[in-house]
């Protein structure tokens, strides 16, 4: 790790003059219902859902067009007491080339199409790959001294991204390192996507893998099929999450987008192995009005309906 950090450090040393600098706040809210009929007394069924992040990012670019920044989020959920920050993402970017270092993303987590079968205003789906797997974390690290490093590369409709991610660069503890790798490509008429992550989230032996397929040829409308294979459970060792197969559909008409999609899991510990679900979003003009309803692996439905807004 100590020689790709310096690497990396050699390779945009040259025009360190900063060009510009500047700081920005970017984010989003959203307020509305959610209703869970798996919830156990004394937690209510249906709650008021509500959430406000801001994404504070600094940039500054030097005479030659790298740049250079870094981002925290701020975070609030309802149930919180109070306003949450993130551990910092240090990032830097030539052209098609990006690296980021810290609380990074990670390839797996950031693969296309991984996450396109979500419906709803909270946007979830039974299709979502059940394994655990590390990610940019709003909330906590899982350990002091986490560290990920994650790059990627962008040209012609093509994207290659790897990261490492290791719970504890100190040593001081036993921990199992985390490496994943994405590659996609995508078109006007179709997109393409397959990742691969080993030991995902530092569990040993969870190896799982993703492709994705999407055919955006027909009018207004967007079908795709995702593969899982998924990783273990973390609990058992050598008892793995089954195999997710999901096939879903946007189709777009005027200021609304409806959602669909039906999927398969055959992990032992299922009350059923098919889940779905459908939605709609409704463009307000700055804002969405957004809604679904959801069937899951343990047979309880899921309900949600708000606003969400970007800014």
């Amino acid at each position: 790790m100590k020689k790709l950090l310096a690497s990396t450090a050699l390779i945009f040393a040259a025009g360190a003059a900063a060009a510009e600098t500047g700081v920005t706040i970017s984010g989003m809210g959203r307020f509305g219902l959610v209703y869970y009929s798996g919830n156990v007394a004394p937690t209510s069924d249906t709650r008021v859902d509500a959430r406000l992040r801001f994404n504070i990012d600094a940039t500054t670019e030097t005479d030659s067009g790298v740049v250079f920044g870094g981002r925290i989020r701020m975070q609030w959920d309802d149930g919180a007491t109070n306003a949450g920050l993130s551990a910092a993402r240090l990032n830097v970017s030539y052209e098609g080339l990006r690296v980021e270092v810290g609380n990074a993303n990670t390839a797996f987590d950031s693969a296309a199409l991984l996450y396109n079968s979500e419906v709803g205003y909270v946007s979830s789906s039974a299709g979502n790959s059940r394994s655990s797997f590390y990610s940019f974390s709003t909330g906590a690290l899982p350990l002091p001294d986490y560290m990920a490093i994650f790059a990627s590369y962008s040209m012609n409709g093509f994207t290659g991204q790897v990261s490492y991610a290791t719970p504890d660069q100190s040593g001081a503890t036993v921990v199992n390192e985390e490496t994943s790798i994405a590659l996609s490509y995508e078109t006007d008429m179709f997109a393409v996507s397959g990742a691969y992550v080993t030991d995902g989230a530092g569990i040993a032996d969870n190896d799982v893998w993703f492709l994705g397929g999407a055919y955006k040829g027909l009018a207004n409308t967007t079908i795709g099929l995702n593969y899982i294979e998924e990783g273990e459970d973390g609990v058992t060792p050598g008892v793995k999450l089954g195999t997710t197969i999901v096939a879903y559909a946007h189709y777009t008409m005027d200021a609304w987008t409806f959602k669909g999609y039906i999927s398969n899991n055959d992990y032992v510990g299922n009350t059923t192995d098919t889940g779905f679900g459908i939605g709609a979003d409704y463009d307000l003009g700055g804002a969405t009005l957004a809604g679904g309803i959801q069937r899951d692996y343990a047979e309880e439905t899921y309900v949600d309906f708000g606003v969400r807004f970007d800014f």
